[in-house]
Parts: C-alpha cells; sequence; structure tokens
C-alpha cells in the first residue's frame, strides 16, 4: 500500500503539503551532497559518517535557505508523494557525472628566487 497524498488532502492543505516537500527536497539533496564528503570530514574526535555530517549541517540550514523543487521532481519518500507521481522519475536530483576533478600545481624548476637576490 503506497501513502500518497490525495487529491482532496493536498487541496485542504496546499501549503502545508507544499511547505513539507520542499524540505523533503532540500534533505534529499543535502543527503546527496553528504555522501560526496563522506570520509573527507572531520571533527575534534575523528571522521564524521555519513549521518553524522548530515545531522549536524541539517540542524544548521535556516528555513530562508532552503530551495524550492523543481517542478517535476519526485520525493524519494512516498509519504510526499502526490497521487499522480510515480517513482522513479527521470526528473530526479542530478546525480555526479565523471569523474571527480583534481587540480594539481605545476611545480617550478629551480630555486626560489627572493626579489633581493642578484638575477632577480
Amino acid at each position: 500500500m503506497t501513502m500518497t497524498i490525495k487529491p482532496e488532502e493536498y487541496k485542504d492543505l496546499k501549503e502545508y503539503w507544499d511547505f513539507q516537500r520542499k524540505i523533503e527536497y532540500n534533505k534529499e539533496k543535502l543527503r546527496l551532497m553528504t555522501k560526496e564528503m563522506t570520509g573527507k570530514v572531520y571533527n575534534q574526535f575523528g571522521m564524521l559518517d555519513e549521518n553524522e555530517l548530515f545531522d549536524s549541517l541539517w540542524c544548521k540550514l535556516p528555513q530562508e535557505a532552503y530551495e524550492n523543487p523543481h517542478p517535476s521532481w519526485v520525493p524519494e519518500n512516498e509519504t510526499y508523494r502526490l497521487w499522480n507521481e510515480e517513482w522513479p522519475s527521470k526528473y530526479q536530483l542530478p546525480k555526479p557525472k565523471g569523474r571527480p576533478v583534481v587540480l594539481r600545481a605545476k611545480s617550478n624548476t629551480g630555486p626560489i628566487k627572493h626579489p633581493y637576490d642578484e638575477g632577480w
């Protein structure tokens, strides 16, 4: 049994459901970001796992910073899906594409020169 939002419920409480879906969209987006950061973020006790990182970021995110979901976005959590939405949808949050970018500095050849050295 799916627990989607019925048309009557949505019509009666449109603002409520729109805000709940906005929260869910931002949670999904933040979860994707924390998956990418897992293993790269530490605190005074060591490396943060995915859930700790999500919790620490989510509690600091103000409501004013929430982004509106794309009109064709379908939530993963079926509690927040509308009666006419299917999962999976082709309009989901973007997944990272390609290999990660690695920036490397060029090495200078020769010794480091100081402005007061001869031949500068």
